[in-house]
């Protein structure tokens, strides 16, 4: 794709203090390349995309988990004293809040969001199970539990293993994977209430299927396909199933039509990423999520040559973008550090691992910039900070409101 300019066009990448933001750093650089003047905007500044040299401005904003209101006020407030032309939100926190809150920026800003209510359908797994099977898009067998007994009853007429998830949530957070009666250990006491993105009060028991991760990641115009990557995960963090740490794309039709069914009938406007499980013997589908939002490994789609955040950005200032091209299978990215590492520690094969994850790989891409070192110094600094002050790093124990 021509590596277009747009000098003058100011953006806000509306973010918030999460580790590994990696979404962020490679929205801010692919910007930066076309000529944008790129503003990171967060509660807190730690972390990668805030120290680039792809960013011209930082803004510093309540958390939205905590008021989205007051957010989007304080967002109003700014907007009224500089120009934006558009708001790209790049985690779950920001494009819900920005969502609900549209009518109030729209007449100071571009945004490219979905419906709020159709926004918080994708994100809630037990209406997505529904909406699916009304589709004809096989899902895995689900439950709604709301209490331990309620999930350890589930899992036993589920069968095993089987997996628990909070209703509404993002990543690892919540997720356990009960292998037999034996690991039905109850969880650990929720010590917080639910909020804008996470649901520690209701879970979803879901039937364990076997096979490989692959994801589409599009954009959709008004509930039409604009763009799409597909990808493998070949490595995850956690192993068992998280964000990837290793992925290449991949030729899959058949996973974007069953992407576009769904996303035509939520009428999306707007970034996503469709997760499926595909088992290669049997030749059977599953489709697991929707993370209605940019996705962790958006560097993938730009180093295919989709470039994504350019893409979103014309959509919001245009309000639609021409169907785009597939992108080449066999393109290959890898984020070794820090979550690579920590999936190497933890899968089983720490060596094979590390040799996937840090021997050189012709034509594979990776976040490291010698020209721009700062963001994975800043990472490791933070990094550094969380495991001194949680004792260890890792999805079980982080604090949901930092995703």
């Amino acid at each position: 794709m021509p590596r277009t300019k747009s000098s003058g066009t100011r953006v806000l990448l509306a973010t918030t203090c999460t580790p590994d933001d990696r979404k962020t750093l490679c929205a801010a650089r692919s910007l930066a390349q076309r000529g944008v003047s790129v503003t990171v905007g967060s509660d807190r500044f730690q972390g990668l995309a805030y120290w680039s040299r792809a960013v011209a401005g930082r803004l510093r904003y309540p958390h939205p988990g905590e008021d989205p209101a007051r957010f989007a006020a304080q967002l109003e407030h700014v907007l009224r004293e500089q120009r934006y032309d558009a708001i790209l939100p790049a985690n779950d926190y920001t494009t819900i809040a920005l969502a609900k809150h549209a009518g109030s920026l729209e007449g100071w800003t571009r945004l490219a969001l979905p419906a709020p209510e159709n926004l918080l359908l994708a994100h809630d797994k037990y209406a997505l199970a529904a909406l699916c099977r009304r589709l004809g898009l096989e899902i895995p067998r689900t439950r709604l539990a709301h209490t331990e007994e309620e999930i350890l009853a589930a899992a036993d007429d589920t069968g095993y293993p089987c997996v628990v998830k909070y209703r509404r949530g993002s990543g690892a957070v919540g997720l356990r994977i009960l292998t037999g009666p034996a690991s039905r250990r109850p969880a650990s006491r929720v010590e917080r209430a639910a909020d804008l993105v996470f649901d520690p009060t209701q879970s979803v028991v879901q039937e364990f299927v076997p096979g490989a991760v692959h994801d589409v990641c599009g954009l959709f115009c008004h509930g039409e396909l604009r763009a799409a990557v597909t990808q493998r995960r070949l490595r995850m963090y956690p192993a068992a199933g998280g964000v990837g740490v290793d992925c290449v794309t991949t030729t899959e039709p058949g996973l974007v039509e069953r992407a576009a069914t769904l996303m035509r009938e939520l009428q999306w406007h707007g970034p996503a990423q469709i997760e499926f499980k595909v088992d290669a013997a049997s030749g059977r589908v599953w489709l697991i999520e929707v993370n209605g939002r940019l996705w962790g490994t958006l560097a993938l789609s730009v180093w295919a040559g989709i470039d994504m955040p350019w893409l979103l950005l014309r959509m919001a200032l245009d309000g639609g973008i021409d169907p785009q091209p597939p992108g080449p299978a066999g393109v290959r990215y890898r984020w070794p550090l820090p979550l690579g590492l920590l999936h190497a520690l933890q899968s089983g094969e720490t060596w094979p691992a590390l040799r996937d994850l840090f021997a050189p790989c012709p034509g594979a891409g990776g976040d490291w910039r010698w020209s721009d070192p700062a963001p994975q110094a800043a990472e490791a600094v933070y990094a550094l900070r969380r495991m001194w002050e949680r004792g260890r790093l890792g999805p079980e124990r982080r604090n949901p409101m930092s995703q």
